[in-house]
């Protein structure tokens, strides 16, 4: 039987591993020993941890260190092992591995992953944010009533481009803490295409006010497919991030939009009362380019402001 402990960091996450193929294992800072930690909390000859040849189990024996051992949190100075014990020694954490306990499945490797690797390209990444940014600016541009000043525009919109940065930066952070390659690169031209789509749904949202006025039911279609970008968004992100099953990743990232969309959308239908004594209008002006639709004429554009009026009148006698 194997005897393998796991170095551990802070956090608990593995750093490296070591096997010894006997039935005993020193561990202390002198070069003497099996495994040598340099931890200046450590002694010369800290521990032993041994097979014990009655039980077979695997056993810990302090060897009057100065510090002393801990066993998941608890002093001991002796103590039997079970497989994934954390073993404390000085600031050094150490995890017991029993080898005959059967690994997990291993995940199956899905062809999305060979099919994302595009993404990983630098000069791809430059091209969307030029395009991220011209779209941006082109949007302000049209929404805009008074004269359009490029120079002034232009800081807002990259200040808006360096806060969606926070998102990719901030899986690569994760990546490298839990000792994971950080796909920086493929999750900055992820978070562009979806900016870019996000864009153009909203594009779209406002051809479609502008020339169909359409009710409540629209009202619904926008959530349902700004949850599926946002949910999609979120899964590809962890897809890229991190190794995991399906089901988990499908469970946090329909868990973080209904985190996100819940408060936005409760708010907006919360503020929809029929009267407001003191009631906020939406004064953006929609640019003519949005109309794809016939213009009407201005003589039946009168002649139906006539026939609304005489509408009212009629309400108003009745």
């Amino acid at each position: 039987m194997a005897i393998v402990l796991e170095l551990l960091s802070r956090k608990n996450i593995p750093l490296k591993h070591y096997k010894f193929e006997q039935d005993y294992v020193c561990v202390g800072r002198d070069f003497n020993n099996d495994l040598r930690l340099d931890d200046p909390y450590v002694c010369p000859s800290h521990m032993l941890v041994a097979i014990d040849p009655e039980s077979g189990k695997l056993m810990v024996n302090d060897c009057q260190s100065t510090n002393g051992i801990k066993v998941n949190n608890k002093f001991v100075r002796q103590a039997t092992l079970n497989s994934h014990d954390i073993i404390k020694i000085g600031r050094t954490r150490l995890r017991i591995i029993d080898t005959k306990v059967p690994l997990a499945e291993a995940i199956r490797l899905s062809e999305l992953e060979e099919n994302l690797s595009w993404l990983n390209q630098s000069f791809l990444a430059i091209c969307l944010t030029f395009v991220c940014l011209s779209f941006l600016l082109l949007s302000k541009y049209l929404g805009s009533v008074q004269e359009f000043n490029l120079i002034k525009a232009l800081p807002s919109e990259l200040g808006q481009l360096a806060i969606l940065c926070l998102w990719p930066l901030s899986f690569a952070i994760l990546g490298k803490v839990v000792k994971k390659e950080s796909h920086f690169v493929s999750q900055f031209n992820l978070t562009w295409i979806v900016v870019l789509l996000a864009n153009g749904l909203i594009l779209l949202q406002q051809v479609a006010i502008f020339n169909i006025h359409p009710g409540t039911w629209f009202t619904w279609i926008e959530l349902v497919i700004f949850a599926i970008l946002v949910s999609s968004f979120i899964w590809l992100s962890l897809f890229i991030a991190f190794h995991q099953t399906n089901h988990r990743r499908n469970i946090i990232a329909s868990s973080m939009t209904f985190i996100i969309l819940a408060p936005i959308y409760a708010l907006g239908f919360l503020n929809t009362d029929e009267f407001s004594p003191r009631p906020s209008y939406n004064p953006i002006l929609l640019p003519p380019t949005y109309n794809i639709t016939a213009a009407i004429q201005t003589e039946k554009f009168i002649a139906n402001a006539n026939d609304l009026f005489t509408q009212v009148d009629k309400l108003k006698t009745k």
